[in-house]
Formats: structure tokens, C-alpha cells, sequence
């Protein structure tokens, strides 16, 4: 694997709370050794502090998002990039950055929402319910930084999924994504389910990325989110079924939704690190 280096997109006005734009500094100044003093490349921060739907935040979240791709662009040709985060609005700059002058990719998106909509289905309009509808190339046409789709929907898995709504399982369905609700994964198991996950992922010959948010863990290993839900995945298994696993073909990683204002006794800075840890070890 290659150095690691850290990008923070401090993004919040796609998002549910303003809090989560402080994540990514929160984390560099309390983040424990070796990841205190990991090599930070940048933060990059919006411009706006409001929070707003689509499309009255669109142009803005935009900019931010361009700017975070040119960050990882740059950063991949030497590095290892991991974006903190940040609404998950962000995740559309991170893939598109990895994408760039190169084939779309894999990708593993762990989290508690499928985050597949599109102005059509939204009941909130808030853009972080949308990127990976963006990413697979769908939804709003300005937030399409290429073009085109920049993840394989073959190669791409939603896992950990328990609060949805009409029009996002459709879309994926349509696509061929393979998704795990937390009902399958209790009833076949976290590990079962995440080994098969993780095949599927680094099958894609160009490689793939993990997105974690943050919302996907069960509350009590990370209260720190802007939109938490109850009975999440379990952090010590996940930890341990993430860090067995083959990460030849992994090319970068993004934990995003870390809502420092809400924090309670480090937890979720312990949980966040834990989680890097097991993907870069």
C-alpha cells in the first residue's frame, strides 16, 4: 500500500447539520498517534455554512465537490487518499477525483441509508441522500462531474442498510447493485455477509473504494453523527471482518457524517480510527 495521506472535506450544507462541516478539523487535532501526526494534505472547505435543498445548494456543493476531486486526483498518483467527512454529499468528489482519466471503479459503500436518490424521489431534497445515484450516474446532471458513471454498478455493494424509502431500491435494483439490509445481516450473519460483500467489490479489475458513514454503526460505538439509527452494525465485528480481508486492489477510503458536536467520551474518534485501521492494516 502506498503512504497514506489525509484530505478532509469539512462539508455540511448537502447535509442535515452544520456540525458535521468540523469533522474533518476535529479529527486531525484529537485523532490518536500514528493518525494525529499522519501526513494531512488539505482541508477543503465549502464556501456556504447554509444548510440547503436541492437545488438551491446544487452550484456550491458543486465547487466543493470539484475541488475535493482535483485534491484526490493529485493525491493518488503518490499516495493512498483518505477523505474525512463531511456530509456524505462529499463522497461524490472523492470518486469522481479517483476516476478521473481513468475507468470507473468498485465500490463498497457502508451505511445506515442507501443514499440513492434523485430529485425525483426525495422526500428532504438534502443532497447527501443522493450520491451514489450520482456516482452510478444518475440524478441532478450538474452534480455529473464527468459525465458519466465512475462506479460499476456490477462492482458496487450497499451494506448495512435499515432506513430507506420508496425510489432508492428501485434505482439499484435497475442497476444491479447488490445491497445488504441489516435484516439479511442478522439473519446470515456480519461476517458471511461481508466476506461475499467484499469479493464482489474487489472483483472490478480497475480497482475499489470503501465509503463509511459513520450512521451505519449501532449509536452506542458512534453516537457522533447528524442523522444517527438505532441497532447498527457492530463495531467489533465489522473491525474484525474488515481487517481479514484482501486489500490488493483497494485504492482509497472516505468515513464521513462525524458530527464532533455531538460527541460523547471519544467514541466515536476511537470508533472512526479503529475503522482505518482495519482497512489499511
Amino acid at each position: 500500500m502506498k503512504p497514506i495521506a489525509f484530505v478532509g472535506a469539512a462539508f455540511s450544507i448537502g447535509g442535515a447539520h452544520t456540525g458535521s462541516r468540523r469533522g474533518p478539523s476535529f479529527y486531525r487535532r484529537h485523532a490518536p498517534y500514528p493518525y494525529s501526526s499522519g501526513h494531512w494534505h488539505s482541508i477543503v472547505w465549502q464556501e456556504s455554512t447554509t444548510l440547503g435543498v436541492h437545488p438551491n445548494n446544487t452550484l456550491a456543493i458543486k465547487r466543493s465537490c470539484q475541488l475535493l476531486a482535483r485534491k484526490v486526483h493529485q493525491l493518488q498518483l503518490g499516495y493512498f487518499p483518505i477523505v474525512i467527512g463531511g456530509d456524505h454529499s462529499c463522497a461524490i468528489g472523492t470518486w469522481h477525483g479517483m476516476t478521473q482519466d481513468k475507468p470507473a471503479m468498485g465500490l463498497l459503500w457502508i451505511d445506515a441509508h442507501f443514499d440513492s436518490h434523485t430529485p425525483k424521489t426525495s422526500q428532504s431534497q438534502r443532497i447527501h441522500g443522493m450520491p451514489l445515484a450520482v456516482l452510478l450516474g444518475e440524478g441532478d446532471a450538474l452534480l455529473l462531474l464527468q459525465n458519466r458513471a465512475v462506479v460499476k454498478p456490477q462492482y458496487t455493494v450497499v451494506f448495512g442498510v435499515h432506513s430507506f424509502e420508496a425510489g432508492e431500491p428501485e434505482l439499484l435494483t435497475r442497476h444491479g447493485v447488490r445491497y445488504y439490509t441489516m435484516t439479511e445481516i442478522h439473519q446470515r450473519g456480519l461476517t458471511v455477509c461481508l466476506n461475499e460483500a467484499w469479493r464482489i467489490v474487489a472483483s472490478c479489475p480497475h480497482g475499489f473504494g470503501v465509503s463509511i458513514d459513520l450512521d451505519a454503526l449501532d449509536p452506542t460505538f458512534a453516537p457522533a453523527v447528524s442523522v444517527s439509527e438505532k441497532h447498527g452494525l457492530f463495531l467489533p465485528l465489522l473491525v474484525k471482518a474488515l481487517a481479514k480481508q484482501n486489500k490488493q486492489r483497494l485504492k482509497a477510503i472516505e468515513l464521513v457524517e462525524f458530527n464532533p458536536y455531538r460527541e460523547h467520551n471519544k467514541r466515536t474518534l476511537r470508533a472512526l480510527t479503529t475503522l482505518i485501521s482495519s482497512l489499511t492494516s
